[in-house]
Formats: structure tokens, sequence, C-alpha cells
């Protein structure tokens, strides 16, 4: 399993546009093979901060997620919405054994 949050810093106008870009990749994403979740958050410290949390089986099964179609539509309307470059984080599903 890969765990990917990527935060997106939007200008507080085009909040609604990213949204509603990011509904139909949100969709096709979840069809993807591999992918088991994709969701879209809001950050409860600013509003004009969304967060994808996804899930996927393997980064195999992440690779071609940026190369589809339904990305490179949405990047193209981020691209715009965007107050700063997106910050992405691949975490491992390892746990920190905390004693």
């Amino acid at each position: 399993m890969l765990y990917v949050r990527a935060i997106l810093n939007v200008k507080p106008d085009q909040r609604e546009t990213l949204i509603e870009a990011a509904k139909p990749c949100i969709e096709a994403t979840l069809k993807e093979p591999g992918c088991v979740e994709y969701e879209l958050h809001t950050s409860l410290s600013d509003p004009n901060r969304l967060v994808f949390l996804e899930v996927w089986e393997s980064a195999e099964h992440l690779g071609p997620h940026g190369k589809s179609d339904h990305m490179k539509a949405f990047g193209k309307v981020a691209a715009g919405c965007l107050a700063a470059p997106p910050r992405i984080e691949y975490i491992t599903p390892a746990k920190v054994d905390v004693k």
C-alpha cells in the first residue's frame, strides 16, 4: 500500500472552480486499477487549503494515474486556481511502534 497526501493552496476566488474540476477527476480515479481511496478534503484551519488523501495498492498503480487524461484535464484547470505549487507527500503504510 502507498498513501499520498496532496495539499493544494487555492486562490480564494478559484476554490469552487477547482472543486468542480476535481469531481470528474475523482470519479475517474476511483475506477483506476489499484486505487483504494481518493478523497478531497478542506482544511479546518484554512478553507482555501484543499487536501487530496489517496490510498493505492502500490507505487506501480499510482504511476499511470498522473498520466491519465482525467488528471491532465484537472491539472490544466488547477494550474489557474493554485496560489502556490502543490505539496505532495508519499507515505508508507509502516506504522511506528510506540510503547
